[in-house]
């Protein structure tokens, strides 16, 4: 992260692209904070904790956490994506509410708007990545949720190389790097999502995305939420 921060600091520096970039970052990762790895999995990884450790005869133990969690899966997917479309359709406002500044400068207010579009499917993704890292916590097993922060900045920090080649060397401009950086958030996301996907696999979880049901425990953990 320190490397990430002293390369996009020497290669983009500050100006009209950079404070456009900075509030595309900020903006999901914001919501990641007050959603995905706030009330949510504060709500999630003890329920399933206590399904998953409950014995079998009470109702509780493998099938019962994986069932919960499949359950609380199909519904955090449509969530997610209805509150990401929504957002993303009300860019211009949410942007105007946090830097309304932004349209003294010519095509700044733009640019934000149009970067924090590209990055704010991040939060689906990392929301997603957080609640498999819940999940395989309450398994015991804490060093995939210590690793996807580090695939982030590795993804990143190949964005950064990337728009500066194109700016060096395609006829680009700063506005190329911040462009960069918002495609690589992305894919960011993408990463972290598979390698997790990848762990639980590994720690012999299974999960399907089927269709939603608001089962009891859903429920719960919607007003728990």
């Amino acid at each position: 992260g320190f490397i990430r921060d002293m390369l996009l600091a020497r290669v983009l520096g500050a100006g009209l692209a950079a404070d456009a970039w900075q509030l595309a970052f900020t903006l999901p990762n914001t919501f990641r904070r007050l959603f995905a790895e706030g009330a949510f999995s504060v709500a999630f990884v003890p329920m399933y904790s206590r399904a998953l450790h409950t014995a079998e005869e009470q109702g509780g133990g493998e099938e019962a956490a994986d069932r919960f969690a499949a359950d609380v899966l199909a519904v955090f997917v449509w969530v997610l994506l209805g509150f990401s479309a929504l957002a993303m359709l009300a860019m211009p406002g949410i942007v105007w509410l946090l830097a309304r500044e932004y349209q003294d400068v010519p095509g700044k207010f733009e640019l934000a708007v149009s970067l924090s579009r590209i990055t704010f499917p991040y939060l689906m993704l990392v929301s997603l990545v957080a609640m498999l890292s819940g999940l395989l916590n309450a398994r015991s097993r804490f060093a995939p949720g210590a690793v996807v922060p580090v695939l982030l900045n590795l993804v990143l920090i190949a964005g950064i190389l990337a728009g500066y080649y194109l700016r060096e060397h395609a006829g680009g401009s700063d506005v190329t790097i911040a462009y960069a950086q918002s495609v690589a958030l992305a894919l960011a996301g993408v990463a972290q999502l598979a390698y997790m996907v990848w762990a639980t696999r590994k720690a012999g979880v299974r999960l399907k995305v089927s269709f939603p049901r608001f089962t009891p425990e859903v429920r719960r953990l919607g007003k728990l939420v």
